[in-house]
């Protein structure tokens, strides 16, 4: 018989000493951009390297916890994720090089990228935190990857996937692949829905045949268009 996968891909929880770290190395990173606290410039590229390696598993998608740091972030701009990930390493050396021009523009890049409000958003996460939510996701099955299942709620992402997997009691179990954080949840999951109305599998589903890549840009243009990210606001 074959084993039931109790999480999705990505979806697993942190080990506590990955837990740890991560926050030690935004903490570091965070009070080193912003200019607080005593920095120990001799371990700061090596926090710099971590957090880096933070956002590029969001990217990457390659580690069974991807999708909950991704989530701890409260899920970045993609744009803002690879212009994050670019700074990060200008920035690490500049440091090493001890160059000060190099090093005042990745600062200056990461400020631009939101870098501070998702690390502020990591230290303060609260799995039971549900206030003023408005998430579109796709799920699908690493087995069926362009079979998605595109919804979208108002409370943690994680909470309703486990829900959807409980209630159709699959032996592989759907996984949050992208989740974007918009500002009216309920109107665009109806406009994205029109949107991809002909790749619809059935009319009474959430379930659409179609590219991974090609939905997502379908997606994130509408949004861009729509103004419907959240993040445009900030």
């Amino acid at each position: 018989m074959d084993k039931i996968v109790k999480w999705g891909f990505g979806m697993a929880p942190l080990k506590s000493s990955i837990a740890e770290q991560n926050k030690k190395a935004i903490i570091i990173v965070k009070d080193f951009i912003i200019g607080t606290g005593s920095i120990n410039l001799r371990i700061l590229p090596d926090e710099i390297s971590w957090v880096k390696g933070m956002f590029n598993r969001i990217i990457k998608q390659d580690q069974w916890d991807w999708f909950t740091v991704n989530m701890y972030f409260d899920y970045p701009l993609y744009q803002d994720i690879k212009a994050i990930v670019n700074s990060l390493k200008i920035l690490r050396n500049a440091i090493l090089k001890k160059d000060d021009l190099l090093g005042r523009e990745s600062l200056e890049q990461l400020k631009q990228s939101h870098f501070i409000m998702y690390c502020d958003n990591y230290l303060n996460y609260k799995y039971s935190d549900e206030k003023d939510k408005n998430y579109l996701y796709i799920l699908s099955r690493r087995e069926e990857p362009d079979i998605l299942k595109i919804g979208m709620t108002t409370r943690n992402v994680q909470k309703r996937v486990n829900e959807i997997n409980s209630a159709t009691g699959v032996l592989y179990p759907l996984s949050a692949r992208r989740v974007f954080k918009v500002k009216n949840c309920q109107m665009v999951e109806k406009e994205v829905h029109d949107l991809l109305a002909q790749y619809r599998i059935r009319a009474d589903r959430e379930f659409f045949k179609i590219e991974y890549s090609k939905a997502c840009s379908l997606i994130e243009d509408y949004l861009k268009n729509t103004s419907q990210f959240y993040y445009d606001a900030n």
